[in-house]
């Protein structure tokens, strides 16, 4: 009897804790055109997709603030200012040529408590000079500003797969 019950407690189902502000909190912020945050954030994360899809540096800095941070931990790398982001996007357009890359939404994270968002992504590129495509995902976390630009820019993503991922592709 002993044993049973022992058993019956160890398979019991663990019990799921609901919070009401997680599951009722609803965003009413609006944006100047009327637009909830929500929808804004969309708009201004097609336009990333499409930006780094087609590694446009223009068009990436042009989502930018002039006093935008822009953080790589996994390069060691933090820079200010939109011009240190359209040279990362202009460096990795030269590595991978038009039309041997894409960056792939997977994900679209919003924060309800402040105007901040994450972007979970898949790349895909062959490298110049080599017939290897190479694949590799990370999340881009952005801070929006009252102007609707990106103001904060943290990309992270493993650096050391990138890296033996693209001496491989060098290597055949």
């Amino acid at each position: 009897m002993k044993f049973a019950l022992a058993d019956a407690r160890r398979h019991r189902r663990p019990e799921i804790i609901r919070t009401p502000t997680a599951q009722t909190k609803v965003i009413t912020t609006m944006t100047g055109d009327g637009t909830s945050r929500i929808e804004a954030f969309k708009v201004l994360c097609d336009r990333w997709e499409k930006a780094w899809t087609e590694l446009d540096g223009d068009a990436v800095a042009q989502l930018c603030a002039e006093d935008l941070l822009y953080d790589e931990p996994a390069l060691e790398d933090t820079r200010r200012g939109r011009e240190a982001v359209r040279r990362h996007v202009m460096a990795m357009a030269r590595t991978f040529p038009d039309g041997t890359s894409s960056f792939t939404r997977i994900g679209l994270y919003i924060e309800v408590d402040r105007p901040a968002m994450v972007v979970a992504w898949q790349f895909q590129g062959t490298p110049i000079g080599t017939d290897r495509l190479i694949e590799f995902h990370g999340d881009d976390r952005l801070e929006i500003g009252e102007d609707g630009l990106i103001h904060a820019y943290r990309g992270l993503y493993d650096n050391r797969l990138v890296r033996k991922l693209l001496r491989e592709a060098y290597d055949n």
